[in-house]
């Protein structure tokens, strides 16, 4: 098994990171700064370049990409703004359960729009009380004659102030996920309100806080059937592991690269401190960081692209190592910059800030292990 890129995916990706580069790359810092979303025109250009709906087919508005191109697209991307890749992620999301779980009305609706990026989307489903355990969302849903009235809170959702619109997760009935179902709210709908929420990371991707007080919405913006969010909830979630492992790749080979320009340029003693046994030990460990990070990124993306039985605990295996991974690596860059790495003139600092998050996100990396030992032994550490 290899994951070589073809010719065709070598010239998508050098034909994106030249795009990032002039044009994206130099937008980072101020909008981090201000804590400000990118550009329209940016978003725009993330669907011309099929970061957005890319993984659909052509007949729904898509590239009809495979997941190993995607996600190497989004590697690329997380190198230059992790904050992007996580507004271009969530809306990708959304639209993908619009385009395979929504209705024909639904996709004509508002599948055009997210794809182009003239609209961003939320993904709303954490809520105060509810993180890892999804299943027991406490946002409710009832019905309002033909339609539904929305009662609850989210909160820490990615892309949840300044999105035109999302999908949100609510219990509708009664039991453990059999009781959830999924909905679209639009922005300014009455009784819908967001805040924002501020973050260690990722400043340019609005982290908001959602209320939903007797919001009314008609029939047409429940997504599938009552009671089946929970299934679509954990199937996405995957999908976004797998997203969230080529992020943190993105981001360790970013840290990597960095800690080898320092390491080659800087002088201590009289000497590049590339040169020190111990220096040359962090390169090395994280080398190995970036490369094992890659080798299993892959095989997530492989997984889902074959629908292969044990894609779950691919994507969730290659979520938990590589943002542990990616979160050394990016702290040992900046251990190589020494005090210039722990201020704002290199960009080793924004790394750390950065990955952090993605340790929690797509369930934490603890949740993860549990996950995976249940899957190998059988035995759930979470119920009884």
């Amino acid at each position: 098994m290899h994951f070589d890129l073809d010719d065709w995916q070598e010239t998508a990706r050098r034909s994106f990171r030249k795009y990032l580069d002039a044009e994206v790359a130099p937008l980072v810092e101020a909008h981090e700064d201000a804590h400000s979303p990118p550009p329209p025109e940016v978003m725009q250009k993330m669907g011309e370049f099929g970061l957005l709906g890319g993984l659909l087919p052509e007949a729904q508005g898509g590239a009809g990409l495979d997941y190993l191109t995607y996600c190497t697209l989004l590697c690329e991307l997380s190198q230059v703004w992790p904050s992007l890749r996580s507004i271009v992620s969530t809306s990708n999301l959304v639209l993908m359960i619009i385009a395979q779980r929504g209705t024909p009305e639904q996709q004509q609706r508002w599948l055009g729009d997210l794809i182009s990026g003239r609209k961003t989307a939320f993904f709303a489903l954490t809520e105060p009380n509810v993180g890892s355990d999804a299943s027991n969302v406490e946002t409710r849903a009832r019905r309002d004659g033909d339609g539904w009235r929305l009662n609850g809170r989210k909160l820490y959702i990615s892309n949840g102030t300044g999105a035109d619109l999302g999908v949100v997760f609510a219990r509708s009935g009664e039991g453990d996920g059999a009781g959830v179902s999924a909905f679209v709210v639009e922005a300014g709908t009455p009784g819908f309100s967001a805040r924002e929420v501020r973050s260690m990371g990722m400043n340019a991707c609005p982290l908001g806080e959602l209320l939903f007080e007797d919001v009314a919405l008609p029939p047409d913006h429940l997504i599938g059937t009552e009671g089946e969010a929970f299934a679509i909830a954990k199937h996405y979630l995957n999908v976004g592991r797998c997203f969230v492992s080529f992020t943190c790749l993105g981001l360790s080979i970013a840290a990597y690269e960095a800690a080898l320009r320092y390491a080659g340029e800087r002088e201590q003693f009289g000497r590049k401190i590339g040169g020190f046994q111990l220096v040359q030990q962090m390169i090395a460990d994280m080398m190995t960081g970036v490369e094992t990070s890659r080798l299993l990124a892959c095989r997530a993306a492989d997984a889902l692209d074959r629908s292969a039985p044990d894609r779950g605990r691919a994507c969730s295996m290659a979520k938990r190592h590589n943002s542990d991974t990616a979160l050394r690596v990016c702290e040992t860059a900046l251990q190589v910059h020494g005090g210039a790495g722990y201020t704002r003139d290199f960009p080793v600092e924004r790394y750390y800030r950065d990955v952090r998050h993605l340790t929690i996100a797509e369930g934490t990396n603890q949740l993860q292990a549990l996950l995976l030992a249940q899957g190998a032994l059988g035995i759930s550490a979470l119920r009884g």
